[in-house]
């Protein structure tokens, strides 16, 4: 016998499938180019209409087409398998653990009683498909049950019927294995029947019981598929009228082959694509089975001596009893089965990475700052600034772009160097333009430092929020470098980076920034933060605080010139609205928020602060602890994308108002509303919440156009996620923010995210968005 037929294909070939399916289980949904509620609308392109359903390989969007829905089939598989195959590997375990127990007790008694034979029988003619659908029935079809309930009672179901037929075999094989010789001496020395059992017995069988477990695995989904045939679909079954339709909630393989089973004469990709997987899957567990009976049958072989009844399909592999266990060496089944395991690890850490980077808009640059400043008793900051610049794009660069700090006084940049070089700068429209000398321009890494001063006015307390140069965001082959000031102060495009910044001040100042501290005035010191937006400063004189901490653990404190009653009042509505945002929406992002009274018009919200301005109502002071998540915590170019952060922070606002403060819908939503009564007794008009900032013709149309238009969607569509349009707000919300913490979101992104989460066309959006803006 040749090597060639020495080798056990049904083994290796069926290892491989099998771990292509567990791979694809647990990763799939990562790898799934379009969301389980994406669709494919209709588009008109180089002259001609695409329009599902799609064919395959119409489109490298959609590489396996679309059902008649549009739907992407790729998608729904990525996402039904791992229900299929989970729910077939837990009833088979279930089952075969209650049968092996049951059945090897049984197996040893001396004499089975003739009633569980006559059971034995008779269930064996029963078919287990008929009795699972009449189970499953009543409560599959058009019901309010979570796709959860429903898969945990068709395993409960599925594995108390089909453990009869376990018990069955493993009493048949115990009870002949208990007549062995072997077995007499060691009940003659004295062992117990548990210790004959699992210590003689069940070695015996775990060979026949392996290849039994994997067989039944390809049972179960059997099983699922004939259900699928009479709509019965794992998980819950959506029934649609006129015409009459199923549909599959999970999408699991067999759901997707049974209701696309009318496409079998047109579209018949629809059909034939899951059918395939399906079929994929059954085989894959049955050539490990195959395989498996062929390794063991071999290895019994191994003695040419021993007669086991069975001629193995491969050659056996004698044992050697003369080798040393000190000289095995690795052979090539394991080296094959080792790069195997390596393949699997190396395939999901790069899948868990490259799909955190596919969420929210993609930035091609990143910085980080290393700045210590030093300030005199006259108010004057020297400061140096350095600044390690990443080129995360195909590009290279022939210059770096800084937003300029032109509103500090008296600014003056003293000393600009890249890459340990002098460097050519421009100063113009408030960027700072560094020119790249010709020799660095292909390097992926720029290390810039900046030298500058500028003075602060001799107030109790100052507010720096623009004093360090901030570099712009390189995106889509530019530096996105539009700044624009408004009511609640500058904005220009920046991404989460890290800051360590070391200062020194005169005697009696106080640092306050995003960072937590003791309490303590420290005129010299050092802060590192993480991945934040931006990096403000207050620096404050003989100015006193009242401190709270909230239940979840958040560290409020107050800088106020205000009555001990005024001061508790405040703190006690920012404390009920962060208790509120953490348990809705998700952690506070922050140890500790400082709240400080400043002069100006309005409020301002920094990364662990909020800079109060005068007569604030509590809308607007709810609206500013929002924004530490929606703004502070979600990225986005204030340029065109301002809405998103603000919109969502005034409707978490109001959210609060109506679910924390019992206040009506009306009542919460009046600031709001009266913006939008302001603008039309203004005669503004109609206008896009996504517009460029310099074509706003009012903030309302930012700020509360899309508060309205979200809570008008939830109440019209929150019947497709639960039962209290109140607890979808949250979870919309909290959905949002999970999704998009530390990333960027744009105008698209949130189409997307909220196109997924209720169902809807992008035209849904249009009587308040562009979406023909959108990227």
């Amino acid at each position: 016998m040749n090597k060639l037929q020495q080798i056990n294909y049904s083994l290796y070939i069926g290892i491989l499938f099998v771990a292509i399916l567990l791979f694809l289980c647990l990763f799939g949904p990562m790898l799934a180019p379009h969301s389980m509620t994406t669709t494919l609308e209709v588009q008109y392109k180089d002259g001609g209409v695409i329009a599902p359903p799609l064919a395959p390989f119409e489109s490298w969007a959609y590489p396996l087409g679309t059902d008649q829905w549009g739907y992407d089939i790729l998608s729904m598989i990525l996402n039904g398998l791992r229900y299929t195959v989970l729910i077939a590997v837990v009833v088979t375990m279930i089952k075969m653990i209650l049968g092996t127990v049951i059945g090897m007790y049984i197996g040893t008694w001396k004499k089975v009683p003739h009633w569980i034979v006559a059971f034995e029988n008779a269930w064996s003619y029963v078919p287990l498909f008929i009795i699972v659908y009449f189970f499953l029935l009543p409560i599959n079809n058009a019901t309010l049950l979570e796709p959860g309930t429903l898969i945990t009672y068709f395993i409960i179901i599925m594995s108390l019927l089909s453990v009869p037929s376990i018990v069955s075999s493993v009493r048949k094989k115990s009870s002949e294995v208990y007549k062995s010789d072997f077995i007499k001496a060691s009940t003659t020395l004295g062992a117990k029947k548990s210790r004959i059992i699992w210590h003689h017995i069940f070695p015996q069988l775990k060979e026949s019981l392996l290849v039994m477990f994997i067989l039944e695995i390809v049972y179960v989904i059997t099983i699922m598929g004939q259900l699928a045939l009479v709509n019965i679909f794992i998980g819950g079954t959506i029934v649609r009228f006129d015409p009459l339709i199923y549909l599959s909630v999970t999408k699991e393989l067999s759901g997707l082959v049974g209701q696309a089973r009318g496409n079998i004469y047109g579209n018949t990709h629809i059909l034939i694509i899951p059918l395939i997987v399906l079929l994929f899957t059954t085989i894959s567990f049955s050539l490990l089975a195959s395989g498996l009976k062929n390794k063991f049958q071999a290895d019994y072989q191994r003695t040419p001596w021993i007669k086991t009844g069975n001629e193995p399909k491969i050659a056996p592999n004698r044992k050697n009893y003369n080798k040393k266990k000190s000289d095995k060496k690795l052979n090539a089944s394991h080296l094959t089965f080792m790069a195997l395991l390596a393949a699997f690890i190396l395939a999901g850490t790069f899948v868990i990475y490259t799909s955190e980077t596919k969420v929210g808009v993609k930035q091609e640059s990143k910085a980080s700052y290393d700045i210590a400043f030093q300030m005199d008793e006259d108010g004057r900051f020297n400061v140096q600034s350095d600044i390690l610049i990443k080129n995360e794009s195909e590009d290279s660069w022939n210059d770096i772009m800084f937003f300029y700090p032109a509103e500090q006084r008296n600014i003056n940049i003293e000393e600009i160097k890249i890459d340990k070089q002098s460097a050519a700068y421009e100063i113009k429209n408030e960027t700072l333009k560094i020119i790249i000398p010709e020799k660095n321009k292909k390097a992926r890494k720029h290390k810039v430092k900046i030298q500058y001063s500028f003075e602060m006015t001799k107030d109790s307390m100052n507010v720096l929020a623009d004093w360090y140069p901030a570099a712009a965001v390189y995106q889509n082959g530019k530096w996105s470098v539009e700044k624009k000031d408004y009511a609640q102060g500058p904005m220009y495009h920046s991404r989460f980076s890290d800051f360590d910044v070391q200062y020194q001040t005169p005697e009696g100042y106080r640092i306050v920034t995003s960072k937590k501290d003791d309490g303590a005035i420290e005129e010299k010191g050092s802060v590192k933060t993480k991945s934040e937006i931006a990096f403000p400063v207050v620096i404050m004189k003989d100015e006193v605080f009242v401190d709270k901490e909230t239940t979840s653990g958040t560290h409020l404190r107050l800088f106020a010139d205000l009555s001990a009653a005024e001061s508790e009042d405040l703190l006690q509505q920012a404390s009920s609205a962060i208790e509120f945002f953490n348990e809705e929406i998700g952690s506070f992002p922050y140890e500790q928020l400082d709240i400080i009274q400043s002069d100006a018009d309005t409020t301002q919200t920094y990364p662990g602060m909020i800079v109060l301005g005068r007569d604030v109502s509590a809308h607007e002071l709810v609206q500013s602890v929002a924004k530490s998540y929606f703004q502070s915590n979600i990225a986005s170019n204030p340029h065109e994308h301002l809405w998103i952060s603000e919109g969502l922070s005034s409707f978490a606002a109001s959210h609060y108002l109506m679910m924390a403060e019992n206040q009506s819908e009306t009542d919460a939503f009046s600031v709001s509303l009266s913006q939008v009564d302001r603008m039309k007794e203004a005669g503004l008009g109609r206008q896009k919440s996504n517009v460029p900032l310099s074509e706003l013709k009012d903030f309302g149309f930012i700020s509360a156009q899309p508060a309205l238009q979200i809570n008008m969607m939830i109440n019209e569509r929150y019947e497709l996620k639960g039962v209290d349009p109140m607890d979808v707000k949250s979870q919309y919300l909290a959905g949002f923010y999970k999704q998009y913490r530390s990333k960027e979101v744009d105008t698209t992104e949130f189409i997307q995210f909220t196109k997924s989460y209720f169902s809807v066309p992008s035209g849904y959006f249009n009587n308040w968005l562009d979406t023909k803006a959108s990227r």
